[in-house]
């Protein structure tokens, strides 16, 4: 039940609360947003560096790793470490090296982190013996040319860092393809299947065009409220038909 706040004192004194925090957190993150959506093919654009430099401390100078999407990852970074974010897809490991397919979201195919192990911190090493397939992780190294013909470029993953943990033997999403039927009883994990994904960027497509058609119009996008049959948290409440 959605909680109600009867006193206006303590109802602002809540939203200062969250302004403040909200405050805090884009003044810290303002350095990795500026170098993420500077980059393009592995390069930073000058200004964005000028801007990093003038706005970075000597910590965070050489701590912030700039961000990249797999969509966004096409060329070398010419030596740049950039950080990769995703949920892991598919595992393979071999006597000396570790290959990880990591997809963030941004494309069906996502992207390829090559970490050779004799090159790889002790912290690291553990943290790969414990990746399974689904887990999220954050993998850190420069964009280099793929030694396969699958994709252009590569991650040489320096470091692994497990963000969420997922338990193998309970994932259910296998890299065979599955039924529709299937997928629908997994709401919360379908949208990573190839099928759903591409299902979706169509849905947001057509409905962009659709907005941006009638707003180019001279229309307004109204949100009226919803008739509908179930009544839950009061809803059938807020007025009558």
């Amino acid at each position: 039940m959605t909680p109600s706040f009867n006193n206006s004192k303590s109802s602002s004194s809540v939203l200062l609360v969250v302004l403040f925090v909200m405050l805090g957190v884009v003044t810290r993150t303002t350095t990795a947003f500026v170098a993420q959506k500077s980059f393009r093919g592995g390069r930073l654009s000058a200004a964005a560096t000028r801007l990093w430099a003038s706005t970075a401390t000597p910590e965070t100078s050489s701590s912030v790793v700039p961000r990249v999407k797999a969509a966004d990852a096409k060329e070398p970074s010419d030596g740049q470490d950039v950080a990769i974010q995703g949920w892991v897809r598919t595992l393979r490991k071999q006597k000396t090296t570790a290959f990880v397919e990591v997809n963030d979201g941004s494309s069906l195919s996502g992207i390829q982190c090559v970490l050779s192990l004799a090159d790889l911190s002790e912290e690291t090493k553990k943290e790969l013996d414990t990746v399974t397939t689904g887990c999220a992780v954050e993998v850190t190294g420069p964009l280099v040319p793929s030694q396969g013909g699958k994709q252009a470029v590569e991650v040489a993953a320096s470091s692994l860092r497990v963000v969420g943990a997922c338990p193998a033997d309970t994932y259910p999403l296998a890299k065979k393809r599955h039924s529709l039927e299937y997928l629908r009883s997994l709401a919360h994990l379908r949208p990573r299947t190839n099928t759903v994904a591409a299902v979706a960027r169509v849905r947001s497509h057509l409905a962009g065009a659709i907005h941006a058609f009638f707003q180019q119009s001279g229309f307004c996008y109204v949100q009226t409220p919803l008739i509908t049959a179930s009544d839950c948290e009061g809803a059938g409440e807020l007025f009558r038909v």
